[in-house]
């Protein structure tokens, strides 16, 4: 018989604190690529009128200007320009027509109007074309067929093109995944100021993805779109500050980034600089900040930052201690599939604490943290059916889980609880049983499942 007290020992390695998040390339449907789309999201980002609108002009295709001193001897070449700026008015209403009728979602007139620009060599019809076909809108998707007009508008130095030809050849669509073709379309759009491009070029350099890992450069471009205003690229200029990745590392300043970040609203940004609030890194320690910060995060859903909010409840840190509100915030994280999260409520629903005692509930969530690799789970797991508490009893099942947790756990204290309570269901074990016990923990592989997994028996 194994002998325990009657709640199962909860381990702790002076209290769990999350880690700063950094941010991945949003994957941008093309669609939003276009011309007004692009202003739109600049502009969401925080980047100025005044910049946008320069921005706009640029993309304008030139017109000629007559030097009046030069056409006075040439009179000739006064029609040339004259007639050569009446094509690019014309082309120009077309093109306003097109981007008209597309936010109707009339998109069989609009890939009517773009194939005819298109055709002509305008290199923004022939970008337009590209997400048409690349979305199937107006016509078949033929992601072959966007990945042709993308190309002729690239060639031409069309930034926007230049980006989206770099993400089919990022994710292998319409052309043979290629990373190294990827960044280097991504360096002639960020070249040119293009500022989704800057971003995925500075985390290309930054995971060593078709360029050589270079944090230095992953710096320089984050910092082009930090500066700009993105707050995606602010919460990740703020984590290489953070970590001192390509920059001297520097916790103040990583807390200026996420604070800019922070008071557009974005949720990432918003956890960290509670994390550094918490922990006293960068900025004066302040549970209360933490506690707002966690809160603004959590609730825009960030399941990392409702784990932090129920952690802050549980230790009582800058709010009064409330097990209830802790089980909470708990709850919902491990829903979203927040993995400590998970072993916070099964604990919590194991010992009653701020919920009632359900051992079901606390079994299922128990046994998901477990599969996923979390050590503390397994030997509770472990612990569970030794005792058939929740459980049936079941020694090969409980052997099997305290010898993942003694061999995987970086706690000490876990590895000798772990170990000393396989010894003693040992004992009741045939040799036969802990052969194929032994064979079932070397042969476990943590699952990529978020979701609910059955308990083995």
């Amino acid at each position: 018989m194994v002998h325990s007290a009657k709640c199962l020992v909860r381990f702790r390695s002076g209290g769990r604190r999350a880690q700063a998040m950094a941010v991945p390339e949003p994957s941008w449907p093309r669609r939003y690529l276009g011309l007004a789309a692009i202003l739109c999201l600049l502009s969401v980002a925080g980047v100025s009128g005044s910049h946008a609108a320069s921005k706009t002009e640029a993309r304008q295709p030139a017109v000629p200007v007559a030097n009046e001193a030069f056409d006075a001897r040439w009179p000739g070449v006064v029609g040339i320009a004259q007639t050569a700026q009446g094509i690019q008015s014309a082309q120009a209403g077309k093109a306003e027509t097109a981007r008209r009728a597309y936010r109707r979602r009339e998109y069989k007139t609009v890939v009517k109007i773009w194939s005819e620009l298109a055709a002509t060599g305008d290199p923004e019809a022939q970008n337009m074309l590209g997400v048409m076909y690349e979305n199937g809108e107006g016509v078949a998707l033929d992601l072959f067929e966007a990945a042709k007009w993308y190309r002729k508008a690239a060639d031409r130095g069309y930034a926007e093109a230049q980006l989206n030809l770099g993400v089919l050849y990022e994710n292998g669509e319409g052309v043979e995944k290629d990373l190294a073709q990827a960044a280097k379309w991504y360096r002639k759009a960020a070249r040119q100021g293009e500022l989704l491009a800057q971003h995925t070029l500075g985390l290309m350099y930054r995971q060593g993805h078709g360029v050589p890992q270079d944090n230095k450069q992953a710096a320089h471009w984050l910092s082009k779109v930090a500066e700009r205003g993105y707050a995606v690229g602010q919460v990740n200029l703020a984590f290489m500050y953070l970590e001192g990745f390509g920059v001297p590392q520097d916790r103040t300043v990583a807390a200026k980034w996420f604070r800019k970040a922070a008071d557009k609203g974005h949720p990432v940004a918003q956890n960290n600089l509670g994390l550094l609030y918490r922990s006293g890194k960068g900025v004066k320690q302040d549970f209360a900040q933490a506690r707002d910060w966690y809160r603004l995060a959590a609730k825009q859903g960030l399941a990392n930052a409702q784990y932090n909010l129920g952690s802050l409840y549980e230790a009582g840190e800058g709010v009064g201690q409330s097990y209830l509100e802790a089980a909470k915030w708990y709850r919902r994280a491990a829903q979203q599939g927040e993995l400590p999260a998970q072993f916070e409520i099964a604990t919590m629903y194991l010992s009653g604490r701020g919920i009632r005692v359900n051992l079901v509930k606390a079994l299922r969530w128990m046994s998901l943290a477990a599969e996923r690799g979390h050590a503390e789970a397994q030997y509770n797991l472990g612990r569970m059916y030794a005792e058939g508490r929740g459980v049936s009893q079941h020694d090969r099942q409980a052997y099997k889980w305290l010898e993942l947790a003694a061999t995987r756990s970086s706690d000490p204290e876990v590895r000798r609880a772990a170990v000393k309570t396989r010894e003693l269901v040992a004992a009741r074990m045939s040799a036969e049983q802990r052969t194929e016990a032994q064979r079932s923990a070397k042969a476990w592989k943590p699952t990529r499942s978020k979701l609910f997994v059955a308990p083995t028996q």
